[in-house]
C-alpha cells in the first residue's frame, strides 16, 4: 500500500495545518522541560495546568478548523 502526503491547496488548509502543528509542538518535548518546575497554579503543578490547557487548545483548534472549512 502506497502512503501519500498531500499538501493543502487553499489558504484555509495551510492555516489548519499550521495550527495543528503549533498545538503539537507546544504540547511536545521541547516545551515540557521549561514547565517542569515546582510551581503551583490553581492548586495544581504548572505542568498539569499546561496539560489541561493543551487539551482545550486542541479541542478549540479542531472546532475552528471545522468552522472555517479548513479540511480540503
Amino acid at each position: 500500500m502506497k502512503g501519500l502526503f498531500r499538501l493543502p491547496k487553499t489558504t484555509r488548509g495551510w492555516f489548519s495545518l499550521i495550527l495543528i502543528l503549533l498545538v503539537v509542538f507546544i504540547g511536545g518535548w521541547p516545551i515540557i522541560p521549561l514547565l517542569n518546575k515546582d510551581v503551583i497554579v490553581f492548586g495544581m503543578p504548572l505542568l498539569m495546568v499546561w496539560s489541561i490547557l493543551i487539551i482545550f487548545l486542541a479541542t478549540f483548534s479542531m472546532w475552528l478548523i471545522e468552522k472555517i472549512g479548513g479540511v480540503d
